[in-house]
């Protein structure tokens, strides 16, 4: 509700005509007629006397109300989760713009559009556009880390600013110097947040809290070296295939009963991944085997409910997943992205075995 609505609902509350009222205040009744009609609003020098003879806080004369911003902020959040499950980044990028517009100077807002608009500059690959968002994304982690004093927004920050300069195939800012600096900005793992909750957490009424801390430690801290493994790009090429098949074993020792919910898109990135090595080396078999598990774990990651599910490997179970909460910058599934790494040359080899084309109709017809 807007000033004028609330002067007119108190004003009517009061049983006064807008004549007494303007009376009251020794304005003129056109201006109170144009409060409440919403064409202008009062001179900032009339809030406190109108909040007094209202009896009413400024908040609520100026149609705020308790938690409003809390509110509204997790409205946005909601609409956001729809937006980033689906890969629609362009979509969140106007959604927290909105939301900044509203909320000027609002460090978690900034946080989140810094944050898309990092995922677009990756989506864009050095297109068009993409400079420009890359230093805007820059911009905003600057503020915030002037600006904010809360710790979590400050380390997404700088997460994100050592990411768009140190990554010179996505940003064109790369510069090493500056990646560098901003990480040492950054806390040791030893002592990070999720690292002392599993200490912090000692009497027994907070028993399960530290049990889901320790859980969802143990998923992060072996996705950080699945990642290591998969994505080194100093490995010496004749062994990536032995990190591949480590960084595999991770995953089925630590979830050893298959229900891996969002880590099926790990699993099936890996298989892929195995499965061009063994493609680049015409080794028929043990190629079709590996995109089989692929496609197979990127079914399953596609078909996740959106719902939070907890895993059920005993040693992760407390730990939960929730697709509602999942950010992607591509609006394909992962099958669709399996298959379209099987069109790269390397897998030329299979393109008219039976097999292989058997294979490729099953997950595009399923």
């Amino acid at each position: 509700m807007n000033i004028g609505a609330v002067i007119k609902e108190k004003r009517q509350k009061k049983d006064l005509t807008q004549e007494q009222l303007a009376e009251y205040l020794n304005v003129s009744v056109s201006a109170v007629s144009q409060w409440e009609s919403g064409k202008t609003t009062p001179d900032f020098s009339l809030l406190i006397p109108l909040a007094n003879f209202f009896d009413v806080s400024l908040d609520e004369l100026l149609g705020r109300t308790p938690g409003e911003k809390e509110k509204a902020i997790n409205e946005y959040d909601e609409k956001d989760a729809i937006y980033a499950s689906s890969g629609k980044v362009d979509a969140s990028i106007a959604l927290w713009r909105e939301a900044l517009a509203r909320f000027p100077g609002d460090f978690y807002c900034m946080r989140q559009l810094m944050l898309y608009l990092f995922l677009s500059v990756c989506a864009d690959h050095g297109n068009e556009g993409s400079e420009k968002k890359a230093r805007e994304c820059v911009t905003i982690g600057e503020q915030i880390l002037r600006d904010c004093t809360d710790s979590a927004i400050r380390e997404g920050a700088i997460q994100t600013l050592v990411y768009i300069y140190s990554a010179p195939s996505v940003s064109l800012l790369a510069d090493e110097k500056k990646a560098i600096e901003y990480a040492e900005m950054a806390g040791d793992a030893s002592v990070c947040r999720q690292m002392l909750l599993e200490d912090a957490y000692f009497t027994d009424e907070s028993k399960q809290k530290r049990i889901e801390t320790k859980h969802e430690n143990r998923l992060y801290y072996a996705d950080h070296l699945v990642r290591s493994l998969v994505y080194d790009n100093d490995m010496p090429k004749e062994y990536y295939l032995k990190a591949l098949e480590a960084a595999l074993n991770i995953w089925k020792l630590l979830i050893y009963d298959e229900n891996y919910l969002f880590y099926h898109v790990r699993v099936s990135d890996i298989y892929s991944y195995i499965a061009s090595m063994h493609a680049g080396n015409k080794e028929k078999k043990e190629t079709l085997e590996a995109i089989e598990k692929a496609l197979h774990h990127a079914r399953k990651n596609d078909a996740l409910q959106l719902k939070k599910q907890n895993y059920t490997s005993i040693f992760v179970s407390a730990a939960s997943c929730n697709p509602k909460r999942f950010t992607k910058n591509y609006t394909e599934t992962h099958t669709e992205i399996i298959l379209k790494r099987l069109k790269h040359k390397e897998f030329d080899f299979l393109q008219n075995d039976p097999a292989f084309i058997e294979l490729i109709k099953n997950y595009q017809t399923k």
